[in-house]
């Protein structure tokens, strides 16, 4: 399924966090797809404890609340997962012990008029497939949390591995309501 080359991404801006939360700045890229038509923006969410949270969107849903939850049915998903995937290294390369999570959003349809529930859904399910087969667990060990469908790669590199899940997971529960079911 992901035997794709995806998309080159594109730096765009690094904007600073303001707020009281965790959360310290966002790196921001875009890419294109050929396949769909459309612009996608990809944020990188640094955090306290060297993580960062990869999201990403369609840039014309980007005034929208649901942006990371509407579903395009356009059949790129492979290209613009591994496109996603691709950020992981470079940002590895200015923060060698950072560590990378993802929240799957629950899929909005519109055109059919459905959402979909939370626990262990088609993106957390697709995102963990592609996690477990691009970065394997040499570099990475591997947390899923299907409750909440979020999964982790925690940095081997960045100490011991089970206080540093934890301390990544208080963190996150402390700032988003949804990591509470955790």
């Amino acid at each position: 399924m992901f035997n794709h080359p995806g998309y080159d991404l594109k730096f765009v801006i690094k904007i600073p966090c303001k707020d009281i939360t965790s959360h310290k700045f966002t790196l921001v890229y875009k890419f294109y797809s050929p396949l769909t038509k459309y612009i996608y923006i990809l944020n990188a969410d640094y955090h306290a404890e060297d993580v960062f949270a990869i999201k990403f969107y369609v840039k014309q849903h980007s005034k929208s609340d649901y942006k990371y939850s509407k579903i395009t049915n356009k059949k790129d998903l492979p290209n613009i997962l591994i496109t996603c995937a691709k950020v992981v290294p470079i940002l590895m390369a200015e923060f060698p012990t950072a560590s990378f999570g993802f929240a799957a959003s629950r899929s909005l349809d519109d055109r059919a008029n459905k959402v979909e529930g939370l626990p262990n859904n088609q993106r957390f399910q697709a995102y963990s497939y592609l996690a477990c087969k691009k970065f394997g667990t040499q570099t990475f060990a591997h947390f899923d949390y299907p409750a909440i469908s979020s999964y982790l790669l925690l940095n081997k590199n960045s100490g011991d591995v089970e206080k540093k899940e934890k301390a990544i997971v208080d963190m996150f529960r402390a700032n988003y309501h949804t990591m509470l079911d955790i």
